[in-house]
């Protein structure tokens, strides 16, 4: 009889623990905020259109800008939002 109680005590304690959901959903900022705001993709942009800049300046050619705006440029902008996204919305300190 002693197992039952034993089992039902585990069962209700490991259903009432966290799981790794519930842990990333409590970590989130609360719902007041907006999920995705404004400014999230602008560290991106800003590192992607100035990487491009110089990479021009220095070629000494437009196409160069333009094409280094694309590859890494657009990589470089999805990469570091998501990763502005993410800091902000864990509210990594």
């Amino acid at each position: 009889m002693a197992g039952d109680a034993d089992r039902t005590e585990d069962d209700r304690a490991s259903a009432s623990a966290p799981g790794p959901r519930d842990l990333v959903q409590g970590a989130l900022v609360n719902d007041d905020d907006p999920r995705f705001p404004w400014w999230v993709p602008l560290p991106g942009l800003t590192l992607a259109l100035t990487w491009a800049a110089y990479e021009g300046v220095m070629d000494g050619d437009a196409s160069v800008f333009f094409s280094t705006l694309l590859w890494p440029g657009a990589a470089l902008v999805v990469l570091i939002g998501i990763a502005t996204f993410l800091g902000w919305q864990l509210d990594i300190d």
